[in-house]
C-alpha cells in the first residue's frame, strides 16, 4: 500500500462502516437539520490533511455450462471487481474529524456483464464505475456523509464470516446471474436477493456505537429512504455479525418498492460457522420477489471450505441454488478461490446452469 502525506500528523484510515436503512418526512428533516448542525461546531484543522491509495486486482477463470453455450471465460470478478480508491481524513481541534472517499472501478470482461456460456468475441469489454465521491464528519453525535456512497441499507444481506464470501456470498446472483436457464431468460431474472441501495447519491447518518449496536439512516436522490441496524459481537472466541434493513423507493425511479431483509453469519471458536441472508421486494406492481439462502461452514488458520444452498422466487417462478468452496487467505490480501455451483429454476424449458471457477483478488 502506498500511503502519501502533506501532514506530519499520525495516518488516519477512514474505513466507512456502512451499514443500511428508510424513512419519512420527519427522518429527512432531522437528517438535514443534523448535518446543518454539525457543519456549524466545525473548527479550524491542526493539521493538512493526509491520504492513501489503496485498491485491489480481481480475476477468474470459469468454466460454465448453460443454455447457451460452454465457452471457457476470462473475466474480472463482479462481485468485488478491480478497483483503486483515494482516502484520507483529518483530525479537527474540537475533537471531531474530517474525510472523504474517492473510488472508481476499471474491470475488463466483468462477470456481471457475461453474455451467458457463448460468450466469445465478446470478451475484452472494459467498463469504468464511479463508485463513490463521498465526504464525512464524525464525532461523538456519531457520523454524517453527503455525496455519492453507500445507502444506510447496503450491505444488509452480506453478514459473512465464512471466509468465503468472495466466490459464495449471499448475493449469488452478482456473478452468475447473467448465464441462462434458456436461450432468451437470465438466471437473475429469478433468483435476486435483493439488498439496500448501494452506491448512490445521499445523506448518511449512522449513530455512535453502543455495546456493538449501530443504526443508519439516509436520504436518497428522489427521496429514498433507509434504515439499517447491525450488530457485531465477539466472546470467548466466537464472533456474531447480525445485520436488518428496510428501504422504500417511493419516488426513486418508477413503481413503489418496499424491501425488507436481513442477514446473520456466527463463527465458532472452533472454527464451524452458519450463514443466512433473507431478502422481500414488495413491489406497487408486478410479481413479488424473495429469496434465502443459508451456508455451513469450517474455517481453520488460512483455509475456509462452505456447502451452501439457496431458493428464489419472482411471482410463479422459482430457482435454487446448491454450491461448494474453499478459499485461502494465503496472505494479508491476497485470497485464492475455487468454487462448484449449480442453478436451477422451474421455468419451462429452462435447463441447469452447471459453473466451476476458480480465480484470486490481491489487495494493495
Amino acid at each position: 500500500m502506498k500511503q502519501l502525506k502533506t501532514g506530519s500528523s499520525p495516518m488516519v484510515h477512514p474505513m466507512p462502516d456502512e451499514v443500511s436503512g428508510p424513512s419519512h418526512t420527519l427522518l429527512k428533516k432531522s437528517l438535514v437539520v443534523a448535518f446543518i448542525a454539525g457543519s456549524m461546531v466545525f473548527t479550524t484543522a491542526a493539521q493538512a490533511i493526509e491520504f492513501k491509495i489503496s485498491g485491489q486486482v480481481s480475476r477468474m477463470i470459469v468454466m460454465p455450462d448453460d443454455a447457451q453455450g460452454d465457452e471457457i471465460q476470462f473475466q474480472d470478478i463482479g462481485w468485488s471487481g478491480s478497483r483503486w480508491r483515494l482516502t484520507g481524513s483529518q483530525e479537527l481541534k474540537n475533537g471531531m474529524k474530517a474525510g472523504f472517499r474517492l473510488e472508481q472501478q476499471i474491470q475488463s470482461n466483468s462477470s456481471s456483464s457475461t453474455d451467458g456460456g457463448a460468450q466469445v468475441d465478446g470478451g475484452n469489454d472494459d467498463a469504468i464505475d464511479n463508485r463513490y465521491q463521498d465526504i464525512w464528519f464524525s464525532g461523538d453525535f456519531g457520523k454524517i456523509a453527503i455525496g455519492k456512497g453507500d445507502g444506510a441499507a447496503n450491505g444488509s444481506t452480506e453478514a459473512d464470516l465464512s471466509g468465503t464470501a468472495l466466490s459464495s456470498s449471499s448475493n449469488h446472483q452478482d456473478n452468475w446471474g447473467n448465464y441462462r436457464i434458456t436461450a432468451g431468460q437470465t438466471w437473475d431474472s429469478v433468483f435476486t436477493m435483493q439488498d439496500g441501495l448501494s452506491r448512490v447519491n445521499r445523506l448518511r447518518y449512522d449513530t455512535p456505537g453502543l455495546n456493538g449496536i449501530r443504526l443508519a439512516f439516509s436520504i436518497g436522490q428522489g427521496s429514498e429512504t433507509e434504515i439499517g441496524l447491525k450488530y457485531t459481537g465477539n466472546w470467548d472466541g466466537n464472533r456474531l455479525d447480525a445485520r436488518a434493513f428496510i428501504v422504500d423507493t417511493s419516488d426513486f425511479s418508477g413503481p413503489n418498492i418496499d424491501i425488507f431483509g436481513y442477514s446473520a453469519s456466527y463463527l465458532m471458536a472452533s472454527g464451524l460457522n452458519i450463514t443466512i441472508a433473507f431478502a422481500d421486494v414488495d413491489l406497487a406492481a408486478g410479481a413479488d420477489i424473495e429469496a434465502f439462502t443459508i451456508k455451513l461452514g469450517f474455517k481453520q488458520g488460512i483455509h475456509a471450505y462452505t456447502i451452501d444452498i439457496g431458493d428464489g422466487s419472482t411471482g410463479a417462478n422459482d430457482a435454487d441454488t446448491f454450491g461448494l468452496t474453499y478459499a485461502a487467505l494465503i496472505d494479508k490480501g491476497i485470497e485464492v478461490f475455487a468454487t462448484i455451483r449449480e442453478l436451477d429454476s422451474n421455468v419451462a424449458g429452462s435447463t441447469s446452469v452447471d459453473i466451476l471457477a476458480v480465480g484470486s483478488r490481491i489487495k494493495f
